[in-house]
């Protein structure tokens, strides 16, 4: 189902008239696969997780208790501008809200419009007004956005332009290692100690027999391979957590489909480390241009001492570096063991834009005077995923 709206220049648009649409069913969202994925390659984004492939996916997987919100723009039937939100009842501090959401979980390591800014500026406003004018929700939740975006700037600025309410809070960084110096000067920049592990350790694993990397990206072998990753990555503390893609069949429809289509597209690698022959370690890695991003990682326990983990890394850095991957993304948070082969991490915010009235007000107080600490805790942060409450 598609609603749709005419804006035109008389409402501070210029030169021609723009058409806003919002999808609102699974089989609209399907349909925009072409025109999506266009403009994602025009606008020269941080591709992989704006692409139709990775929300479509996202949604079959975990929209069930949401109801998709997807805003689109026009002009002369060219789509210019997407921005992927749901429906949403939130619960803030016990209180049941209605919430326009970014579609987001913790699954979700970045976010972002699609939006052609650099030719229609005013776009994120038509997308602000559809929010506010047909949303009719209480609070609008922009989720991990990275700091390099204007998404967060603008938006505020129009939230507080109508007289919202609004509030950012500061994600974990997510590291990253730039590779456009090759591998030699790479590794020349990590830490001795390190080095020195990773060599001694390799060394070790091979005087007990053949070590190898195993790379699979045919379709036709990802789903056989992803069975084998998924239960290295529950064999270790994650399994034992309940963290692990395999501890629910939702995550692991996920990525187990999301392999597939990466595959079909031809950005997919499931990297192993085998040990005589058996794998050790796995490396669920997407490739987009010259980025390669590191989705998941696990390894066996039972080799621990050898940190087959590691070993499966720095071997996938080579190879990436003599292929010309200039960058390596870890994503998620800024875990520890980051930052022993690597200082940068990209920042991400969150925005909240509250409706202004009393008790919208009273819980924009409460989350951003009251509560100590503008960086909420994960216990705080999780109060604000969203979900049918």
């Amino acid at each position: 189902m598609v609603e749709e709206q005419v804006l035109t220049h008389t409402q501070e648009l210029t030169h021609t008239d723009f058409r806003v649409d919002v999808v609102r069913d699974l089989g609209g969202l399907i349909r925009l696969a072409p025109e999506w994925n266009s403009l994602v390659e025009r606008c020269g984004v941080d591709r992989v997780f704006l692409t139709h492939t990775w929300f479509r996916t996202w949604w079959e997987a975990f929209g069930a208790d949401n109801e998709l919100y997807v805003v689109t723009i026009r002009r002369c039937c060219e789509l210019v501008a997407v921005a992927p939100m749901m429906r949403t009842r939130a619960s803030i501090y016990g209180v049941k809200l209605e919430a326009i959401h970014a579609i987001y979980n913790p699954h979700t390591p970045r976010y972002d419009f699609v939006i052609d800014g650099g030719r229609y500026p005013k776009l994120y406003r038509l997308i602000w007004n559809d929010l506010v004018e047909r949303g009719g929700c209480d609070v609008i939740v922009l989720t991990q956005i990275p700091d390099s975006s204007r998404t967060i700037g603008v938006m505020e600025d129009l939230a507080r332009e109508r007289g919202w309410l609004t509030g950012q809070w500061e994600a974990p960084a997510s590291p990253f290692i730039r590779l456009n110096e090759g591998y030699e000067v790479f590794l020349a920049n990590v830490k001795n100690s390190v080095r020195y592990n990773l060599r001694k350790r390799y060394e070790r694993l091979q005087r007990k027999g053949p070590v190898d990397v195993e790379v699979i990206s045919d379709p036709a072998d990802v789903a056989a391979a992803m069975q084998d990753g998924l239960r290295i990555e529950a064999a270790a503390w994650k399994g034992a957590e309940g963290t692990a893609i395999l501890s629910d069949p939702k995550v692991s429809e996920f990525y187990t489909q999301l392999a597939k289509r990466e595959a079909e597209l031809g950005q997919l690698r499931l990297s192993f480390l085998r040990f005589r022959g058996k794998r050790i370690a796995f490396s669920y890695l997407l490739r987009k241009g010259s980025k390669l991003y590191g989705v998941k990682i696990g390894y066996d326990p039972e080799y621990h001492a050898c940190s087959p983990g590691n070993m499966l890394l720095n071997l996938n850095l080579e190879r990436a570096c003599a292929e010309g991957i200039q960058e390596y993304d870890f994503l998620g948070t800024d875990d520890a063991w980051k930052f022993e082969w690597t200082q940068e991490k990209r920042g991400h915010r969150w925005l909240f834009c509250f409706r202004n009235r009393l008790s919208m007000r009273l819980l924009h107080r409460l989350k951003f005077s009251v509560v100590p600490a503008v960086g909420p805790t994960i216990k705080t942060l999780c109060t604000y995923l969203p979900g049918r409450a």
